[in-house]
């Protein structure tokens, strides 16, 4: 059975091998030709992503593989050990002999444990990785706007001059004394008017004469 399975792996590994150097040529066959660079880009994407999944497998399994060998190699070498100090008398090879078993048991668990993880290596289908997407133009970058301008600092506010001391109110000049009013001038006694003579009296008028009297018609 162990043979079985050694066989199956190392067909699996030759398998990869094989498939990877398929694709490699066929990319390289795309990289040399006089495409244009935009087609190049579209045959290689699945190529290379088809080829990337087989190498990680492939990977794996040779890790696996080489792991699996070594502990191969120091369980055969602790089975020997177990042996030998079997075989030997005093204290020190039974104390020997005790830490050989633990480390023989604890190297076939490992054992076990990694022939169950390169199995399942070996039945984990491929997937490839999906071709990666081209990455999008970055985003302008917003201009930043342009910083406001500090406010000028306010002045400050001139000293206050310093009070200069009131000068004293000038003393109110004395009114000047009121000029006497002068004197009326005494105004002469007029004489009295001298009495007006009594109008004469007007003389009667004359009696106008007596119309002749008119000759009687005879």
């Amino acid at each position: 059975k162990v043979d079985a399975e050694k066989y199956a792996l190392e067909a699996k590994i030759a398998e990869l091998e094989y498939e990877v150097q398929g694709l490699e040529k066929e990319l390289k066959e795309i990289d040399e030709s006089d495409s244009e660079d935009y087609i190049k880009e579209g045959l290689r994407a699945p190529l290379q992503s088809k080829l990337d999944a087989k190498k990680a497998k492939l990977s794996k399994l040779e890790e696996l593989s080489d792991k699996i060998d070594e502990l191969d190699a120091e369980i055969a070498k602790l089975e020997k050990d177990v042996e030998d100090f079997k075989n030997s008398d005093g204290e020190q090879a039974e104390q020997y002999l005790v830490a050989a078993k633990k480390d023989l048991d604890a190297k076939k668990a490992e054992l076990e444990n990694t022939e169950a993880d390169l199995k399942k290596a070996v039945d984990e289908p491929e997937t490839p990785a999906p071709a990666p997407k081209p990455a999008p133009a970055p985003a302008p970058t917003p201009e930043a706007p342009a910083p406001a301008p500090k406010p000028a600092p306010a002045p400050k506010p001139a000293p206050a001059p310093a009070p200069t001391p009131e000068a004293p109110a000038p003393a109110p000049k004395p009114a000047p004394a009121p000029k006497p009013a002068p004197a009326p001038a005494p105004t002469p006694e007029a004489p009295a008017p001298a009495p007006k003579p009594a109008p004469a009296p007007r003389p009667a008028p004359a009696p106008k004469p007596a119309p002749d009297p008119k000759p009687e018609l005879q």
